[in-house]
């Protein structure tokens, strides 16, 4: 089968109501943590900020965190991170044997990057399940500096419509939600999936995310306020994939510039066993591709990788990464 009917058949799938599972029966899923220097992946060091968690420093590669959830399964996928002075954020979803009833986005807190507790006084999950279909993708950050948190993630309603939830909180225990954006999946709007928001230097929010369409790529929208999205500015991302599909991504800062971790695969028959792709910008308007990967699914020993995480910190990139195993 050619890339073009490989990616058409992904969006059948999705169309079908298997979006994104990436499914092998049976297995379980889960998060682990690996680490590069900056240099070796293509990233420019830059000091790090005073205010920086000593434990960045410290933290070292660890093939499966422990990972507590409100099903008990304690399996999640969708990782997004949030490094605070005195604290990191973990934003997942449960997927229990790939179970997307449980796909829910939650939110997990520790002290070190490895050891991760429920936060306590947060609903558990954040949000129930939609009426029909199911939650998912879930990517946090600080709308600016100092400011309130917000959780974007996709409710997925097949086959009606699919949208972008924004939940906002000062406090992260008591959330509003608003809908960012909805496409109208009735009226053959495409499908995304893996939204990933990130703030430039100018105060520009820029949205990122999967679009699976006859050639899925990448797709980015800008909001002036991190609030707004006008669809009309929607553009493909500057970023050649050469023969890799991609299918999750986060965005996050990167010494001077930002760097885009990619779950995909190369050829038609291996969607279920995904690598971690690096790709780098100076501006997130023009990027570059590093042609292996990052982190290989062989390598670990597990059947695939997904949606995966990370900070930079001094000269290291530390990546919390979800897998099949």
């Amino acid at each position: 089968m050619s890339r073009t009917g490989a990616l058409l058949t992904a969006a059948a799938m999705c169309a079908a109501g298997a979006c994104g599972d990436n499914k092998t029966p049976g297995l379980a899923w889960g998060l682990g943590v690996a680490t590069f220097p900056v240099a070796e992946v293509g990233i420019a060091a830059t000091p790090t900020a005073a205010e920086t968690p000593a434990w960045l420093a410290t933290i070292t590669a660890t093939p499966h965190l422990d990972t507590p959830t409100y099903d008990h399964e304690d399996q999640v996928t969708h990782p997004d991170i949030l490094v605070e002075p005195d604290r990191v954020l973990l934003a997942v979803t449960p997927y229990p044997y790939s179970n997307d009833a449980d796909e829910n986005p939650s939110l997990l807190v520790g002290s070190d990057g490895i050891g991760f507790q429920p936060l306590p006084g947060a609903p558990d999950p954040l949000v129930p399940p939609p009426p029909i279909d199911h939650n998912d993708d879930p990517d946090l950050r600080r709308v600016a500096p100092g400011s309130a948190y917000e959780l974007l993630y996709l409710e997925t309603e097949r086959p009606a419509k699919q949208t972008v939830v924004a939940l906002r909180s000062a406090d992260l225990r008591t959330w509003t939600r608003r809908d960012a954006i909805v496409y109208d999946l009735a009226a053959s709007d495409e499908f995304i999936v893996s939204p990933a928001a990130i703030l430039d230097d100018a105060g520009v929010t820029h949205l990122f995310y999967v679009w699976l369409a006859a050639d899925n790529r990448i797709m980015t929208l800008t909001s002036p306020d991190g609030t707004t999205w006008d669809r009309a500015t929607e553009v493909a991302a500057t970023l050649p994939l050469g023969d890799v599909t991609p299918w999750h991504l986060d965005v996050i800062r990167a010494g001077a510039g930002y760097a885009m971790l990619i779950s995909g695969y190369v050829g038609a028959d291996q969607f279920d066993f995904q690598d971690l792709y690096l790709a780098t910008s100076a501006d997130l308007a023009t990027w570059t591709l590093r042609p292996e990967p990052l982190l290989r699914h062989g390598d670990l020993g597990v059947t695939s990788l997904y949606r995966s995480t990370g900070v930079v910190a001094d000269d290291r990139l530390i990546v919390w990464y979800a897998m099949q195993y």
